[in-house]
């Protein structure tokens, strides 16, 4: 039973990893509703993220999701947003979470912050880093997430 569902974390894990990155497709980018205010704090930006991710709602997590240009939504067609964010949330589904301080990272400047997030799931308790960057409207989006933390065998 666990090889089974190792293999399908890592099989989900293979879909995520290369979707996270990238250009858009040809579709066009989203033209987001009501795109959520932007994060005012590093911290903010990861915990609106994971109670999107517990809410499943992909398109929401999409608007927090992105690089110091902006979010994937704008750039990305809706239903490519959707299929990332849902690849991310299938690996984080977890029955608890808690933000510990972030740290900057060396070389990275101040705009750019790495947060330890340790997620509980099914007893078992792993800590995910995530990366989060300032925009230069002042928000916080969430730019990388280590879901190797989460699939890695031990």
């Amino acid at each position: 039973m666990r090889s089974w569902r190792i293999r399908w974390l890592c099989a989900v894990l293979l879909v995520a990893l290369p979707a996270c990155g990238g250009t858009g497709g040809s579709s066009g980018p989203v033209v987001p509703g009501t795109a959520p205010a932007p994060a005012n704090a590093p911290a903010d930006a990861v915990e609106r993220f994971m109670r999107l991710l517990a809410a499943k709602d992909y398109l929401g997590m999409g608007h927090l999701f992105g690089t110091v240009e902006g979010p994937i939504t704008s750039r990305d067609p809706q239903q490519q947003v959707e299929r990332r964010m849902y690849a991310i949330a299938s690996i984080l589904v977890n029955e608890r979470f808690v933000i510990r301080p972030g740290e900057g990272i060396p070389g990275r400047g101040p705009e750019v912050t790495q947060i330890p997030v340790q997620i509980t799931h099914q007893g078992e308790m792993k800590e995910v880093p995530f990366v989060v960057v300032r925009t230069p409207n002042g928000g916080w989006l969430v730019e990388q997430v280590d879901l190797q933390a989460i699939t890695r065998i031990q």
